[in-house]
């Protein structure tokens, strides 16, 4: 007479424990590396659409704005180029974001004229502390702004 077996061994259970916590913690890391990530494209998101936020000043009000970059202190401002200046808004970057360098701004300014376009063209370059992960941000002469991940 055979006696048919209700439930499960104690070995059956703990290999499916296993495999549960061997997949949970493979999608925490890929979970955090996709925040860390996220963050930095944030970050860029936020800094270019403020951009835009002055060039739109700037052809409305037929006035010079600026997004005035801080590389020191991570952060940057938005500056009403009259005289005097007046800072219209001040931004900070994401905790774990910095601004690592920029290239072709003068006194680390990306200023916007009354047609839309900028003075001086350049670019702007973000790194996450961690991953170091950076972003190109590129302000081209006629004011047009696009932004890539860089190794």
């Amino acid at each position: 007479m055979f006696h048919k077996q209700k439930g499960f061994t104690l070995m059956e259970i703990l290999t499916v424990i296993g495999i549960i916590i061997v997949l949970s913690s493979m999608t925490f890391l890929v979970l955090r590396n996709y925040q860390k990530s996220q963050d930095l494209k944030n970050s860029t998101r936020d800094f270019i659409g403020n951009l835009k936020l002055a060039q739109q000043y700037s052809v409305t009000e037929q006035v010079k704005y600026a997004a005035r970059i801080s590389i020191l202190n991570n952060d940057y401002y938005l500056v009403k180029k009259s005289d005097p200046e007046e800072i219209i808004a001040s931004f900070a970057l994401a905790e774990s974001i910095n601004f690592s360098s920029q290239d072709g701004l003068v006194n680390d300014e990306a200023v916007f004229n009354p047609t839309g376009a900028v003075d001086f063209a350049g670019n702007v370059f973000l790194t996450h502390e961690q991953t170091q992960t950076r972003t190109k941000i590129s302000i081209k002469p006629s004011g047009y702004v696009t932004w890539e991940f860089v190794e």
